[in-house]
């Protein structure tokens, strides 16, 4: 029983003791800032992508339901994206912090569901429920224009001290902390159900291609899928223990440098941007008053080290003196957000009016769609053209050894008694395939001839051959046939059974 009573002591004590909100403004000023870089892009297609006049793609229609979101005019569309701008700023400052941050919630999530082509990502999913447990929470009660005026208020009681920072309960936080941590275990979770992750399949192909943004890196690692196979265990285990291991103790100081690392490996070899900040921003809520204080310290031994950092502080204070001084703007805080969002909604129909996406002010009327080209229509309209041999066909890759059914070590020179491993890595979709391996000689003679088959759901084939000694030293080639169709070849060299070994 008194077990029993400690547990539950404890748990009410992780989610109700008070502190001083110091992670819920970082990641309140952070959060929209990140957001920006996703809605400012938008705002000059935001009639073509959201609203009736152009082409929605709502996420309900997947699901059945046509017409579950309102699709309004380009006008009000306009109104809203600007109310949504401007909610991300007046949240960044903590003005009205929990009214922005709940205004910014439903606006985004709306958006996002009306555009699931490219709105509609995981990192709005996850803002959306950061959002919503921000417009909830005491987020604005330090370092915002909120605090300010509280603060002001405060300063004309000649009883209450002159500045003091408000606690609140900690729960708001711990359902961030939750919330990154469950989408990791989700995350694990999945990739454990996901064969060719382990394989390194997917990371390969997704460090090829360039469908966020050029990343070099990823081109170079691509070529090493036994490494890729490492880094994707490590990203399982480190995914299913964070949950367990980024609480306040000695774990968190491995497990949240591992994911900020983890995050931009992302950048470097995925092209991924946004993800990664929004992650960031969720990482945020693990400071608490201890790494404040840890971190105050440290700033104010570097304020005692350099005269200029101490002058930009007494220039701050005397700044808000300055403000301070004049109660008379206390008053208007509310107020003036209220009646700023007309006036916003305003000039965005305004702006959104002069960039006249369609051209129904020009004076050749409105953008008429241009015919195309004949032969280009019947290149789109024939049928689709078979998939050739070689476009079937990755990488032939040789070796001696595998490791989690990779190559482990690539090479092209092998000595004589050496059984060697030509593996094939295909490009999926294809069909069911008889892949037949010969080796020749110079003199373009078969001295091997290996056949495996390659069903349509393999995404490589293994064809093994020795290295006998009849097959002189020399240069051999290895051809790769398909259906009696030649498809590539690869060049390997023989090498004595005893003797200095050739370099690759």
């Amino acid at each position: 029983m008194m077990n029993s009573e400690s547990a539950v002591s404890r748990i009410r004590r992780f989610f109700y003791d008070t502190e001083i909100p110091f992670g819920l403004a970082i990641c309140r000023i952070c959060l929209p800032l990140v957001l920006m870089g996703m809605v400012l892009p938008r705002w000059s297609v935001c009639r073509e992508l959201y609203s009736a006049d152009g082409a929605t793609g709502q996420l309900s229609v997947g699901f059945g339901y046509i017409d579950l979101l309102p699709e309004l005019s380009g006008s009000a569309v306009a109104a809203l994206y600007a109310i949504l701008m401007f909610s991300l700023v007046t949240l960044c400052v903590g003005w009205c912090s929990r009214i922005s941050a709940f205004v910014v919630c439903v606006l985004m999530s709306y958006f996002s569901m009306l555009d699931c082509v490219s709105t509609m990502t995981k990192y709005t999913a996850m803002c959306s429920h950061m959002l919503l447990i921000l417009s909830v929470s005491q987020c604005g009660s330090i370092w915002s224009v909120d605090s300010w005026l509280t603060n002001r208020r405060r300063n004309l009681d000649p009883t209450q001290p002159t500045f003091a920072y408000p606690r609140s309960a900690a729960w708001p936080r711990r359902l961030l902390q939750f919330h990154m941590a469950c989408v990791y275990f989700g995350a694990g979770v999945t990739k454990i159900h996901t064969p060719t992750f382990f394989t390194g399949d997917q990371l390969q192909y997704w460090m090829l291609t360039h469908l966020n943004y050029q990343h070099r890196l990823g081109e170079l690692l691509s070529g090493y899928p036994v490494l890729l196979v490492a880094f994707g265990y490590i990203t399982v285990v480190w995914e299913l223990s964070f949950i367990f291991c980024s609480w306040k103790s000695a774990w968190r100081n491995f497990v949240l440098p591992i994911g900020v690392l983890f995050h931009f490996m992302t950048t470097l070899t995925l092209g991924l941007l946004m993800f990664p900040m929004v992650c960031y921003c969720g990482y945020l809520s693990f400071i608490d008053e201890d790494d404040v204080q840890q971190s105050s310290a440290w700033l104010r031994r570097q304020l005692r080290r350099f005269a200029s950092l101490k002058q930009a502080e007494s220039q701050l204070i005397a700044l808000r003196n300055w403000m301070g001084d004049r109660p008379q703007w206390q008053q208007a805080g509310r107020i003036a957000f209220v009646v700023a969002l007309p006036l916003v909604a305003m000039a965005g129909i305004g702006a959104e009016h002069q960039l006249d996406v369609y051209g129904e002010r020009r004076t050749e009327g409105r953008h008429q769609l241009a015919a195309i080209d004949p032969a280009r229509a019947r290149e789109l309209l024939a049928p689709v053209t078979p998939h050739r041999d070689i476009d079937k066909f990755f990488a032939v890759d040789m070796g001696t050894f595998l490791a989690s059914d990779l190559i482990a070590h690539r090479r092209t020179s092998f000595r004589q008694g050496e059984n060697v491993i030509a593996q094939c890595s295909l490009i999926p979709p294809h069909e069911d395939m008889v892949i037949e391996c010969k080796i020749r000689d110079t003199e373009n003679r078969v001295v091997n001839k290996r056949v495996e088959i390659a069903t349509r759901e393999m995404f490589r084939v293994n064809l093994r051959f020795p290295i006998t000694d009849d097959m002189r030293p020399g240069d051999y080639m290895l051809h790769i046939e398909t259906a009696g169709r030649h498809v590539l070849k690869k060049k390997f060299t023989v090498l004595p059974k005893f003797g200095t070994v050739a370099s690759r």
